[in-house]
């Protein structure tokens, strides 16, 4: 299929995805392999947590549906956190991937199912899951008293992972480690050469009688 290949997921990756949520879930695999800065670990749990709740909603408001758990209250409180710029830099570019992806779909004659937008992403509540994963981990549990949502949210990471190389966001931990150790490798340079030149200037000055001028000849 040309629309996952230019994507870069093979379809027996998806097989275990809902028809409806395929499309998201490849362009997330592109989305973490292609975005710089690299997408890290809780943003993607974030958007992965987000998609569920809307699955979510989505049987709850079914009236064919009755499911043995109400976590939408739960999920509503992730909403009203702190706002991160280097994560809305992060979601917003996995947006954009989700509508050009959204239009190659439609171009080729929409070999995958569209899913719906409605309730496929709501900011303020991945927002808020990406700060709760932060500080409390146990957040990915949110939906453990419904198998069926947290069966989907497993297949949904294990999928998303399943594409990338091994040990993939531990090297972006460690690459950025890296890189802060050379920035203050290079601040500290740079300050040890300002040092350096100062005294030589320095050294200069003392050796200039500046008092010259006021000198009286006897």
């Amino acid at each position: 299929m040309l629309l996952l290949e230019t994507l870069g997921v093979k379809m027996s990756f998806l097989e275990p995805i809902p028809s409806h949520l395929q499309l998201p879930v490849a362009v997330t695999c592109y989305w973490i392999c292609c975005s710089e800065p690299k997408v890290k670990l809780h943003q993607l749990k974030a958007l992965l947590l987000m998609i569920v709740s809307g699955e979510l909603h989505r049987i709850t408001n079914d009236p064919g549906m009755s499911p043995s758990f109400d976590g939408k209250d739960e999920a509503c409180q992730m909403e009203k956190k702190d706002f991160d710029l280097d994560a809305a830099h992060s979601f917003c570019q996995w947006q954009c991937c989700l509508q050009m992806g959204l239009y190659l779909n439609q171009l080729l004659g929409t070999p995958l199912p569209e899913p719906d937008l409605s309730r496929l992403y709501t900011g303020t509540l991945v927002h808020g899951l990406f700060q709760e994963l932060k500080s409390t981990p146990s957040v990915e549990n949110l939906f453990s008293s419904s198998s069926k949502m947290t069966q989907l949210y497993q297949d949904l990471l294990n999928t998303v992972e399943s594409t990338l190389s091994p040990g993939f966001f531990q090297k972006i931990k460690v690459s950025k480690t890296k890189s802060e150790s050379c920035k203050k490798k290079k601040a500290s340079s740079k300050e040890k050469k300002a040092i350096r030149c100062a005294i030589p200037e320095a050294q200069h000055l003392c050796s200039v009688n500046r008092f010259a001028a006021l000198e009286v000849d006897d």
